[in-house]
């Protein structure tokens, strides 16, 4: 079977201290047939000289710099690039796990899948500077059709396996067909575009092998910029958009219940006292009546 091209796309903002370990991650892919978007959001460190010294060792590298406008920006800037059958996302101050890339493409060419989800390692920083790993599977094994997986996703709606972009290969076509790209919002626009996506997609496959190590970071937007009444109106768009697929495939008395359950899904965050928490403790004020 021949082996169809793969586009990753890594939006880059102020990594120049990380992004090295991260494209070095997707070159030693032992999938060959990659077209790698390094895509320098404006940055005001070496990030761009890193990129191109990156570039100059590996032909499969193109190196994109731009204005700074954000990472939902910059991913779809990536996605009007790409030449790829297939799409990866990966994070900067993330890395692929060896195999990664040909574990997907070897799934969605088998399963004839429109999605392939894999679990992922999440590396948790310590106060002595070392690391917890621990890894994330929600979808057991196996191909599923379109209320099968919906049924699974909204039991654990609000986790990173579902919601994130970087443990999953997506179809190009079907992203263009549909006119997909990301949202400018204050947080989750991975999981509005796996939104969009699952709209169209109608045949979803699951792997075993974890596929990606995500590194916490205590910084990062959800952990401190994100409010429980921004999480609130997501999970109330969540809900809404939900209830209208099942509407539409006609399972939603079936699905009625377990929709509900969106509000007070949890997503894979062991920080404390956090927004995940304010959340719940959020809706069981304000919504104890659904």
């Amino acid at each position: 079977m021949p082996q169809p091209l793969v586009s990753v796309i890594v939006p880059a903002y102020n990594a120049a201290g990380f992004i090295s370990r991260c494209v070095e991650s997707i070159t030693s892919q032992s999938y060959p047939e990659l077209e790698i978007l390094l895509l320098n959001d404006g940055s005001t460190d070496d990030t761009l000289a890193v990129c191109r010294n990156l570039a100059a060792a590996d032909s499969r590298i193109r190196v994109v710099d731009k204005p700074n406008t954000g990472a939902a920006d910059t991913r779809s800037c990536g996605l009007a690039l790409a030449h790829g059958e297939y799409i990866q996302f990966a994070d900067s101050d993330d890395h692929l796990l060896p195999g990664c890339t040909a574990n997907l493409v070897a799934a969605m060419q088998c399963s004839h899948a429109d999605l392939v989800l894999a679990p992922y390692r999440m590396m948790v920083p310590r106060k002595d500077g070392g690391y917890d790993t621990r890894e994330y599977s929600l979808l057991p094994a196996g191909v599923y059709n379109k209320v099968d997986y919906l049924w699974q996703l909204t039991g654990n709606a609000a986790a990173f396996y579902y919601g994130v972009l970087w443990n999953k290969l997506y179809r190009r076509d079907l992203i263009q067909m549909a006119h997909i790209r990301f949202e400018h919002v204050v947080y989750a626009e991975d999981q509005l575009f796996n939104t969009r996506y699952l709209q169209v997609a109608q045949r979803f496959a699951a792997i075993n092998e974890a596929a990606y190590c995500y590194i916490q970071n205590p910084q990062s937007v959800c952990h401190t910029q994100v409010s429980a009444a921004d999480m609130l109106r997501h999970r109330s768009q969540m809900y809404h958009t939900y209830k209208e697929m099942c509407i539409q495939l006609g399972v939603y008395d079936k699905f009625r219940l377990r929709l509900h359950g969106i509000y007070l899904s949890l997503f894979e965050s062991p920080l404390p006292n956090g927004p995940v928490q304010k959340l719940s403790d959020a809706f069981a004020r304000t919504h104890s009546r659904i």
